[in-house]
């Protein structure tokens, strides 16, 4: 029987590469100053979306939790989801005020606020069925809606009509998903505005809130400070390093909301620090590799990911990569503050993280995006672990971890790389398009084997752990 690990690798999948992979076809497809408008919606879609009490997902975990405290809570998401959206479209009516880009495909962006209602209302039969365990169904979830979506959003690009495909594909996403998530759930709640049975989880949710709010800030506030200082061409070249930036935070999402959360909530702080050592081995395997081939080779990847015409966007996309990184490590830790009543502890660094990134975006985005995103990466690895002192016993303990776990595995695999396809590039009478791709397979290879016999143990504890 698969555990709750595999559905959580799944899940991961799922949430990752399909949009991923549209997102491929879109800037292929697509015009850069089309991207750069709906990264633009986006951002503003997430920013507000965060005003709802998305905490309520946090305190729902728990297992005591009463039916009509799901029921007050649903309503009261139901209410602020439907006010989201209104706001959105407030909103973005301004910034097409301001940018002639958003101006001119506003009736489409429009379409993206019912968005904002699905994604909030999902959050009560999510935390319900995450509750009960249902990894393999969540998983199942994601898979389906993210397939339906894809779907629609390749119609409209093969019909020539990009802009729309984007656009439904974020949009169909979230209904898709809602619906399946009812589904999943099982035995849906009625949507009750009753103050009573939720005054007692409100603190908690306000804080878990708070750190969405200041989160959302720090993935898509800068976008929008950027677009006040470049053209919009430009803004379509740092959305897509957001773009691999937030592929990493989804994957991250993805491991907190079915594994580590529900897992964290369930054990005391010995077993915790060993699950915080196992997860970042794990993460260091399956997310941290990739990233580093990814940074090392990253002109190559953009051209064969994106096309030729992004190309100059490889330096920006890997040092938002790092940043990627750096946040997923320190997710883990905001796991575990999330589900240990230190909600308010993890707010005030994530607010620090977000008021920091945008101060550097704003003072450098001016002088070249390269500085700009050069400045967060370097950001998130301070704030990254600034967050894993609040769960580790010393400074002391929390470098080794990282020494030890993240930075020279992942520092032998660049040099491995990088020394790799030069020695490729040198020795061989192969073509030069062959040096990266073969580069990459051996560093793999040897990564692998190196770390077999730790990620097996790894592997072994957490699904233990996880179920």
């Amino acid at each position: 029987m698969l555990g709750p690990l595999v559905w959580s690798l799944l899940n991961t999948a799922a949430t990752v590469l399909i949009p991923f992979g549209l997102f491929t076809v879109f800037a292929r497809t697509g015009e850069a100053w089309q991207v750069g408008a709906v990264g633009i919606a986006i951002s503003i879609a997430e920013i507000v979306k965060t005003l709802c009490p998305q905490g309520f997902y946090e305190v729902l975990l728990h297992r005591d939790i009463r039916r009509e405290q799901d029921e007050a809570a649903f309503g009261f998401l139901l209410l602020s989801g439907g006010m989201a959206a209104l706001a959105y479209l407030a909103v973005l009516g301004v910034t097409g005020h301001h940018l002639p880009d958003v101006r001119q495909i506003l009736p489409a962006l429009m379409l993206l606020a019912p968005k904002i209602l699905f994604d909030v209302l999902a959050i009560q039969p999510q935390a319900c069925a995450v509750r009960r365990g249902d990894a393999k169904l969540i998983a199942k979830r994601t898979i389906v809606s993210n397939s339906v979506a894809a779907a629609f959003g390749i119609s409209f690009a093969l019909a020539g009509k990009s802009l729309f495909g984007l656009v439904s594909y974020y949009l169909v996403q979230s209904v898709a998903g809602f619906a399946l998530m009812i589904w999943v759930a099982g035995a849906p709640v009625r949507p009750r505005l009753r103050w009573s049975p939720i005054r007692g989880l409100l603190k908690e949710a306000g804080y878990a809130s708070g750190v969405r709010l200041v989160g959302a800030a720090n993935s898509y506030a800068d976008t929008l400070v950027v677009a006040a200082f470049v053209a919009p061409a430009l803004v379509g070249a740092y959305n897509l390093a957001k773009r691999i930036e937030t592929v990493l935070m989804s994957a991250s999402a993805s491991f907190s909301a079915i594994m580590y959360q529900p897992a964290f909530a369930t054990h005391d702080g010995a077993s915790r620090r060993v699950m915080i050592e196992n997860a970042v081995t794990l993460t260091t395997l399956i997310i941290g590799l990739p990233t580093i081939l990814f940074v090392v080779f990253n002109r190559d990847w953009i051209v064969w990911v994106f096309g030729a015409r992004w190309i100059e966007a490889g330096p920006i996309c890997a040092l938002a990569a790092l940043s990627g990184l750096a946040r997923t490590y320190g997710a883990i830790h905001g796991a575990i503050l999330s589900v240990t009543g230190r909600n308010r502890a993890l707010l005030v660094n994530a607010a620090g993280s977000a008021v920091t990134g945008l101060s550097l975006v704003a003072a450098l985005a001016g002088h070249g995006l390269v500085w700009a995103a050069g400045a967060v990466a370097m950001k998130s690895i301070v704030f990254c672990l600034s967050s894993a002192v609040l769960t580790m016993p010393s400074f002391a303990s929390t470098a080794r971890l990282y020494l030890r776990g993240a930075v020279l595995p992942l520092g032998a695999a660049a040099v491995a790389a990088a020394g790799l396809e030069r020695m490729i590039r040198l020795i061989g009478p192969l073509p030069e398009h062959w040096a990266a791709p073969l580069a990459i397979l051996l560093t793999v290879t040897l990564f692998a084997a190196c770390m077999a016999h730790q990620y097996r143990d790894a592997l072994g504890r957490i699904r233990r752990r996880g179920r």
